[in-house]
């Protein structure tokens, strides 16, 4: 028996709409370069990427990721040539361009130096015998938890380095009594901390230990993050305020988050990674 042919209409009618209803359901974000959380060479794209897709997907968009330079991503995020960027820690400044998801992870961000050859205490007097130096102890003097600014005037001797555009803690930002050479990225700014450009560099605890790893393990002995860091910064999605249904995307990805922490996924992804 042959089907009616208005059935077929119908059916086809529902068929194509739902075609079109899936090929709106797309979001195209921009990122960086930032492993362990986002890389190119890592699997699905490192843990930042994997939560960002699987939370889109529950709300059922299909997600493309394209990777630049920080700045160049931040840039074009915030004239809308993307519906968003990912991972980014919470500014002021950025909220005039973006709109803010809920968090999905946190980056421990604070100060590296290279490690003392030998340190004596008390007094913080690191002495070299190969290079015959004698010099004062990178180290805090006051916890940067109970005054940040005054733990960075105590350091205020040294040079920073820092990455072009980051965003680091409020404190170091408006910190202008500090020398601060900017670097593209990370990369950079841990070969510049080896090379003795810098003393001190701004980065996270773990993409530090991944780049020293990945890039210079002949030297994963010679570099210390200093602890306490300067903050744990949550990591957020950003919708660009230029893309269509701006909050709309927002809001359906923190359903999809939602449901991703209820069913435990992100916990199981945490650890996979190494977190």
């Amino acid at each position: 028996m042959k089907t009616p042919t208005y059935i077929v209409v119908i059916l086809l009618s529902l068929f194509i709409g739902a075609q079109g209803a899936a090929a709106q359901k797309q979001v195209k974000l921009l990122s960086l370069t930032w492993e362990p959380y986002v890389g190119l060479e890592m699997p699905q794209k490192g843990i930042s990427a994997a939560i960002v897709r699987m939370a889109f997907e529950k709300a059922g968009y299909a997600v493309e990721i394209e990777f630049h330079n920080w700045d160049q991503s931040l840039e074009m995020a915030k004239a809308g040539e993307a519906d968003g960027l990912f991972p980014t820690y919470h500014t002021e400044e950025r909220e005039a361009y973006f709109l803010y998801s809920e968090p999905f992870g946190n980056s421990y961000l604070g100060l590296c130096k290279e490690r003392p050859v030998h340190a004596f205490s008390p007094g913080g007097i690191e002495y070299d015998k190969k290079k015959k130096y004698r010099r004062e102890l990178i180290q805090y003097k006051t916890d940067p938890r109970i005054d940040q600014t005054q733990a960075l005037r105590d350091l205020q001797q040294y040079k920073f380095g820092v990455g072009r555009g980051y965003a680091n803690t409020p404190e170091f930002d408006a910190a202008d009594f500090l020398t601060k050479i900017e670097v593209a990225n990370d990369e950079e700014n841990i070969l510049q901390l080896l090379q003795g450009e810098v003393e001190l560099i701004v980065i996270d605890k773990y993409v530090a230990k991944n780049i020293i790893a990945k890039k210079f393990p002949w030297r994963s002995g010679d570099v210390e993050f200093m602890d306490p860091p300067l903050a744990i910064k949550a990591l957020y999605l950003t919708v660009s305020k230029k893309t269509d249904r701006a909050q709309e995307k927002v809001r359906e990805f923190n359903a999809g988050l939602q449901i991703l922490q209820k069913e435990g996924k992100i916990k199981r992804l945490l650890r996979v990674y190494g977190f």
